[in-house]
């Protein structure tokens, strides 16, 4: 079931973030993301929109937004490749409509599950904070095959 945070769930949503974290971003030291922890549960996380998954009266992954932008979006590791994070942004994208974030180029599992979730580059930067390169990437709507593609307003206007 997805639902919103309640703020008693801070604690886990911090667990779930330092360990997926650590994983995921082996080419960073495991130290830059202890030192956010205090960071993430007393500013990052309150001043966002969070979602959990919850299964069995336990959180196991959650999305953080701000308007249309996916901050975060982190699955207990033993609890990654069931579907939770497809769920989240489902949800996420049935809230908020368009979607975009920005992933670590070297974070090549988290690529590559953005792209199957239809999310393209758009462009990259340096992260000011860690100096790795990030992309940031945009939900591609999908059309249904045989439908016809929609102009955009300046493709009206102009032609091309």
């Amino acid at each position: 079931m997805i639902r919103t945070c309640r703020e008693s769930e801070l604690e886990d949503l911090v667990r779930i973030w330092y360990e997926a974290s650590v994983l995921s971003h082996a080419f960073m030291p495991a130290e830059f993301w202890a030192e956010q922890r205090g960071a993430m549960k007393d500013t990052y996380l309150p001043a966002v929109e969070n979602w959990v998954f919850e299964e069995d009266e336990e959180v196991q992954g959650f999305i953080s937004l701000i308007n249309g932008r996916i901050c975060a979006l982190f699955v207990k590791p033993g609890m990654q490749g069931k579907g939770i994070g497809t769920a989240l942004i489902k949800h996420a994208k049935t809230l908020k409509g368009n979607l975009s974030l920005k992933v670590y180029l070297e974070n090549g599992n988290a690529l590559h599950f953005y792209e199957k979730c239809g999310f393209v580059p758009v462009s990259e930067e340096t992260d000011e904070y860690t100096g790795f390169k990030q992309l940031l990437m945009k939900l591609e709507e999908k059309r249904q095959p045989g439908e016809p593609q929609l102009l955009s307003r300046t493709e009206e206007l102009t032609g091309f």
